[in-house]
């Protein structure tokens, strides 16, 4: 298991990218929903918020408690992060 400074470093990093791919689409593809755009941009806000909270949390003081809330957050962030995928290819629809 990483420690949490890295993980809360993997969260930062994989939603500003996220949030520079939604901006890219919002100002230079043309036939971009602006609306959607935006929505979309504080649905990545709210999941970095969310999931930065959730690392601080300790998810226990045994181990394998330990162990099973870091793998949960860690399956949590990755199902939130595709559907921000889902969200960003039909900005163009």
């Amino acid at each position: 298991m990483a420690n949490r400074r890295n993980l809360k470093k993997e969260i930062n990093f994989v939603t500003g990218e996220l949030l520079a791919e939604c901006l890219f689409n919002k100002q230079y593809v043309p036939g971009t929903n602006a609306a959607k755009a935006d929505e979309l941009i504080g649905q990545i806000i709210g999941i970095q918020d969310e999931y930065l909270q959730r690392v601080n949390a300790n998810g226990g003081k045994e181990p394998k408690q330990v162990k099973a809330y870091y793998k949960k957050l860690r399956e949590d962030f990755d199902a939130a992060v595709d559907g921000v995928f889902e969200g960003l290819s039909e900005l163009n629809k």
